[in-house]
């Protein structure tokens, strides 16, 4: 009898810590976006948060922005892999397959890249959703753009209304935890380990 207790306190001690470890799984978010003539390709990914995020939730990204106007209309691809995070307001809230922004809700979401010099200009680039306060662009939507020392400018956007939600990231597979895989053949051990004391 002793045994199978321990086997009991054994499974229920692996079934918590699964289930811990499970839950603060980072979550890699696909982004596939299209803004006017420009476009944002990628990955962002979280701590695995779900419901509303802030800033401390968004760990890293590597997007690629191309808009035809950027840098005084010449054609332009820039990656971000480093820079700033801005989000303000809860406006962001993920899911476990799902990025959405909400623009009922004053606030904004921007990654900008770290400032490069173009040209003997510092200019820095950014992808932004917003409602307000984002540099650069209208009220109510999203945009891709560059800042300059001295102004801001917003080269492709697109605009939204005050009572959209957006799904601007997706998870497109769902890979089983590799947790999962010890847990289960840690159960098949302990069932063999069980048969052979008695």
């Amino acid at each position: 009898m002793q045994v199978g207790r321990d086997m009991k306190c054994l499974l229920a001690t692996v079934f918590l810590t699964l289930c811990a470890a499970t839950a603060n799984a980072a979550i890699i978010y696909d982004v596939n976006r299209t803004i006017d003539a420009g476009t944002v390709t990628g990955s962002i990914t979280t701590d695995g948060t779900i419901g509303l995020l802030s800033e401390i939730n968004i760990k890293d990204w590597s997007l690629t922005l191309t808009a035809p106007n950027l840098n005084e209309g010449n054609p332009y691809t820039f990656d971000i892999t480093q820079g700033d995070t801005f989000l303000r307001g809860d406006v962001v809230s993920a899911t476990s397959t799902e990025l959405l922004y909400d623009f009922s809700t004053s606030g904004y979401f921007m990654l900008m890249s770290n400032t490069v010099s173009v040209s003997g200009t510092t200019t820095a680039y950014f992808w932004c959703l917003e409602t307000s306060g984002c540099s650069g662009g209208p009220d109510l939507s999203e945009h891709i753009g560059h800042t300059i020392i001295g102004g801001s400018v917003a080269d492709q956007w697109v605009q939204y209304t005050d009572t959209d939600t957006v799904v601007f990231a997706t998870v497109t597979a769902v890979p089983v935890p590799a947790a999962a895989w010890l847990f289960a053949s840690g159960l098949l051990g302990l069932v063999g380990f069980a048969r052979r004391k008695r």
